[in-house]
């Protein structure tokens, strides 16, 4: 197989050309409001927003022109460097099933969370700004989706970091925001070390970013007993690879690095509660189908490239994080800490149903959680925006946190719409039946289940912990949800002022171009939008058109992948099952929390804190934070205070003080100079010029002068002859 032959430059169609002019809608839109945003009416939210607006309508009609008809793909050359062992360096656009889903996502979250932010954001000083970052990273977000080689999606994606920097910091006057984007970026700094190594390491040998191409020459390999053996011609130079399966699996988990940082999974989790800082609308558009969400998708783009035991690998990673975020969740009283800790968990439900084989199923779930986490926090929004105008009439309470859930309660008769919206989407994140989570956590959580069974037919069981954990977390998410409701919408209000004094006004609760997006949001949370019938993932669109089995690909892992999906198919009633006892451990959860807290008085539930062991470690996220302060921030704080005492006190001393004998030296050399060299030098010059005038005196051109000499001279050789 010719390389450069899977590279040729491929021409643009109108839906690639259309895919383009989506990517360039919201970065036209961010130059504009940053450039002249104070200028423009209202600071040009409108701008923004018809911008993303415009290219969700385009999104939509990429959707329509590609979902189940065809796949379109551009590709140019991008430069090229004149040599045999490298390949021209290509650029394009890809439009599959998977793209234009992402796509609709995409605009769609964005386009909403800005009409939300008109509310939410108004009167702020930085309001242009603020919508000037969102098109960046929405742009960001595109660019990541839309192009079709490593490389490319390697620069979106530092993008996206640098936009998540701008927008979680977006209030700098507030410290925890600067400390929370600072953590952010870095700490996804440390799974991009990971990706870039990985995607280096597959283009060492591949010589090639291109995705395309990549997923065709592995499918032109095969398993040997010395490992993955595979041949294609570079520019008509035969290269024959022979890989080990332990290369390939560290090449690949490199690749999933990258998505344990952008998708917080364990143990690089711990940026995304913090990130809570930037405003609410940023928190739903980070944490529901932007940021978080390039991890999953990133592993989905290169499922090829990942071995059996690299799935393996991610799908443990993803069980860990998926518990530990649930638990973690448990003992929260930030409203927003709550959803972000229950972001953690379901991403690691994504990740553990790709490790599993059950690629379509994560997909699915990462579109679902989409719109019901972005309700969620928006709602959340609605809720914090509303305590704050409660409290603006209340200067004595000025220490009142408005986004603590135990200062709420009774908000369910106060702010009917924001309960039943904030309801819905509980559900669907608790998995109850007839709502969009509810099909898709059954979806990975049956595939998970068939990968235990295929995976411990060697006689291991201890497979079957990853989907045990799976059925825990349906437990655990159930409680903190219901006991999250049940703090705000329930009781009495437990804060000293009129609770009606959180509404907009009597007849209105809150902006309306507030509530459109939660109403909208919370009814595309159930299921009946996904599947015909609401009580099956089996017959989803969704996962029918992203399976596995669309694509004429070969994976590294395809025998473990090929043989889950015949164990899937071959046993239908886990499937009856599994949703069954889904069912019952989430309503299982909603009752343990109805239990424990129904009981409990208004007080009490104002004065809870978190006093057992359990507890403690729930609500202080088990200390990792405190874990990585002492065993690596500290360290390393302590190290370059360390350097900089040895630049400061020896490098810059010995430079300094080194310097200055270097001038005394200089001086010295310059006095040597001026009196012994060039002394010695005129000195031999006056002396030269003495004795010429004395010889000139000599040869005065008279002969009785000349006489004289002679007689001189005669007298001196008789008085040496007579002496000596």
């Amino acid at each position: 197989m010719e390389l450069s032959e899977l590279l040729k430059p491929l021409a643009g169609t109108p839906e690639t050309t259309t895919a383009l002019v989506v990517l360039l809608l919201p970065l036209l839109g961010f130059a504009v409001l940053y450039l002249f945003g104070k200028r423009i009416p209202r600071q040009g939210d409108w701008l923004g927003i018809s911008f993303t607006g415009l290219a969700f309508i385009l999104s939509v009609w990429l959707f329509a022109q590609t979902w189940n008809t065809a796949t379109y793909h551009t590709r140019t050359t991008w430069f090229s460097i004149p040599s045999s062992i490298v390949s021209d360096f290509t650029a394009g656009i890809l439009l599959d099933n998977l793209t234009v889903l992402m796509l609709v996502i995409v605009t769609f979250i964005s386009m909403l969370v800005q009409l939300f932010s008109i509310g939410y954001m108004h009167g702020d000083k930085g309001y242009y700004r603020y919508f000037a970052y969102l098109g960046l990273f929405t742009f960001s977000m595109l660019g990541i989706v839309l192009v079709d080689n490593l490389l490319l999606l390697f620069m979106f994606w530092e993008l996206v970091g640098f936009s998540s920097y701008l927008l979680i910091g977006f209030w700098y006057h507030k410290p925890a925001a600067i400390a929370a984007n600072k953590k952010a970026f870095l700490v996804n700094r440390v799974g991009d070390i990971g990706l870039l190594l990985g995607l280096f390491a597959f283009y060492t040998y591949f010589r090639t970013f291109d995705l395309e191409a990549l997923r065709a020459l592995i499918s032109t390999g095969n398993w040997t007993g010395n490992g993955f053996a595979l041949g294609y011609t570079l520019n008509n130079q035969p290269w024959l690879l022979e890989l080990s399966p332990v290369f390939l699996t560290f090449a690949g988990l490199g690749l999933f690095m990258g998505c344990v940082g952008k998708s917080a999974q364990f143990p690089l989790q711990v940026w995304l509660p913090d990130a809570m800082q930037g405003p609410t609308p940023v928190s739903s558009l980070i944490h529901a189908a932007t940021m978080v969400a390039a991890g999953v998708y990133l592993v989905a783009r290169c499922y090829a490239f990942f071995t059996p035991d690299a799935l393996t690998v991610i799908a443990i990673v993803g069980a860990i994080t998926a518990l530990i975020g649930a638990l973690a969740a448990l003992k929260q009283y930030d409203i927003k800490a709550v959803l972000a800790f229950s972001t953690i968990s379901q991403l690691g439900y994504m990740v553990m149903g790709m490790g599993t084989g059950a690629y379509d199923a994560s997909l699915f779930h990462l579109t679902t959680h989409a719109f019901f986490k972005a309700a969620l926090f928006l709602n959340a929004g609605i809720i914090i925006h509303a305590m704050h105008r409660g409290l603006h009439h209340m200067h004595h309470l000025g220490n009142v946190d408005a986004q603590d859930i135990r200062n709420m309660g009774g908000l369910r008769k106060t702010m009917p719409v924001t309960f039943y919206t904030y309801l819905v989407a509980a559900a669907a994140l608790a998995g109850i039946p007839l709502t969009s989570g509810f099909l898709s956590k059954d979806a990975i959580l049956s595939v998970a289940w068939a990968w235990a069974q295929t995976m411990s037919a060697n006689g291991n069981s201890l497979y079957f912990i990853v989907p045990v954990i799976g059925f825990v977390v349906v437990v655990l998410t159930a409680y903190y949800m219901t006991r999250h409701m049940w703090f705000m919408f329930f009781g009495s209000f437990r804060t000293p002022f009129d609770v009606h004094q959180i509404r907009l006004s009597h007849k209105q609760e809150t902006e309306r171009v507030m509530l459109l997006p939660v109403i909208l949001l919370a009814i595309l949370s159930l299921g009946i939008f996904f599947s015909l019938n609401p009580l099956s993932f089996s017959g989803s669109w969704v996962v029918s058109g992203i399976s596995l089995k669309n694509y004429s690909i070969t994976l590294l892992a395809d025998n473990l992948v090929q043989a889950v999906r015949l164990q899937d198919d071959a046993n239908h009633w886990p499937h009856i099952v599994i949703g069954i006892l889904s069912a019952l451990l989430a309503a299982t959860g909603i009752a343990i929390a109805l239990i424990k807290y129904n009981r409990r008085t208004s007080e009490e539930l104002l004065q809870e804190r978190p006093t057992g062991a359990f507890a403690k470690l729930s609500y202080n996220h088990f200390y990792l934070d405190q874990l990585y302060n002492y065993t690596l921030v500290k360290p390393t704080l302590l190290l370059s205070r360390g350097l900089y005492r040895v630049d400061k006190r020896v490098i810059d001393y010995t430079l300094n003080y080194g310097s200055k004998w270097l001038v005394v030296f200089s001086k010295i050399i310059g006095w040597f100079d001026r009196l012994v060299v060039d002394g010695t030098v005129w000195l031999i010059g006056a002396l030269a010029k003495f004795l010429g005038r004395f010889g000139r005196g000599l040869q005065n051109g008279k002969v009785q002068s000349y006489y004289a000499y002679s007689l001189f001279g005669f007298i001196l050789i008789i008085l040496y002859i007579v002496l000596f």
